[in-house]
């Protein structure tokens, strides 16, 4: 362009950028997709097709554990739910296929979960994804991802905390690099609607590895925000909402109506809660949830409290390592059911 006089006008926008009065948008957050992944209709399969479709986030890689299935199946399912929405690109990490101390039990086979597994995971919807897990395992990914941009990355915890817990452990000062993590697990009795899912008290996440979720929990990240089942339970995904979820034709609703859609044709009444769900949208829209900050502990003594997380405004006998974490308990429901269900619809692909 050397010797051409250039209009000012054209000057203008070249070195503005963008009209006057117009914002640039946030960065969006970089984002570790931390989960025990089942497709849908499965609550982590619906978070994960939420966080596709959010410009928001930046998903740097999707990283599974064992909880609602075993590792094994956690990482299938995700590759093939990533393959179906166009987001092959997006990296998956295998990572803890047990916690770290909780070992199979009775109870654990006859009640909701099957962490304990060393079946192979049965095909997705479709079969076993072409794309394959990445041979750098989940934690060394999580340490090395965080530890490379201090301050920058954020952890979506929607299963069992036993990957987290390991990358604290394995690397010091991990903890206070981590930009913020969301955790969607626990249940505190000092909150309404606070009884656990699993026990009369313990939240299923919490309750599968308790010894995670403490050290997590205690660990000094900067910013915890804890989704518990206060908050999902103030939620219902109804038939209405499904039908306006599906409305569009892509490949993921095409795989909603195969895997969801049985569900309300068999029961049209069905009210299903939206437990991860929530803690995406949370991280895409916090004014989305109303939080408490409280001290919470998790109960790792074996007996009838085991995986119960206890919350209170201060410090109490047995809970002095305890941290103050943003507890959510309400959320506005209008404007999260309406945003899942507008994200969702796009088939896993942000807005242009």
């Amino acid at each position: 362009m050397s010797g051409m006089r250039l209009p000012l006008a054209v000057l203008t926008t070249l070195s503005l950028g963008a009209p006057a009065g117009v914002a640039a948008a946030p960065a969006p957050h970089r984002v570790i997709f931390d989960t025990d992944f089942v497709m849908p209709p499965a609550d982590d399969g619906l978070a994960l097709i939420l966080a596709l479709g959010s410009p928001e986030l930046e998903i740097l890689g999707v990283t599974t554990v064992a909880g609602n299935e075993s590792m094994e199946k956690a990482t299938a399912d995700a590759l093939r739910l990533l393959e179906i929405a166009g987001r092959a690109e997006i990296p998956v990490y295998k990572g803890a296929n047990m916690p770290l101390l909780h070992e199979k039990s009775e109870y654990a086979t006859k009640v909701h979960g099957r962490w304990w597994s060393d079946d192979p995971p049965s095909p997705p919807p479709g079969g076993f994804a072409r794309k394959q897990p990445e041979r750098e395992s989940a934690m060394d990914f999580i340490v090395r991802t965080v530890m490379a941009r201090p301050g920058e990355v954020s952890i979506l915890a929607i299963g069992p905390l036993t990957n987290i817990a390991m990358a604290i452990r394995r690397q010091r000062g991990f903890a206070e690099r981590v930009k913020r993590i969301v955790i969607m697990g626990g249940a505190v009795a000092a909150l309404p609607d606070g009884a656990g899912n699993i026990t009369p008290n313990a939240e299923f996440n919490f309750w599968v590895d308790p010894e995670a979720a403490k050290v997590v929990l205690r660990s000094g990240i900067p910013s915890i925000m804890l989704s518990p089942l206060n908050v999902s339970r103030k939620t219902a995904l109804t038939k209405e909402w499904y039908e306006k979820m599906v409305a569009g034709d892509t490949p993921i609703t095409r795989l909603l109506e195969e895997t969801v859609g049985p569900r309300y044709a068999h029961d049209p009444g069905r009210r299903a809660l939206m437990y991860d769900q929530v803690a995406v949208a949370s991280l895409i829209d916090p004014t989305l949830v109303k939080t408490a900050e409280l001290y919470v502990d998790v109960d790792v003594s074996p007996g009838i409290d085991y995986g119960v997380s206890v919350g209170g405004p201060d410090p109490w006998p047995g809970a002095e390592g305890a941290r103050k974490v943003a507890v959510q308990h309400d959320l506005d429901w209008e404007r999260f059911i309406t945003l899942f269900v507008e994200r969702v619809s796009r088939g896993g692909r942000p807005r242009p």
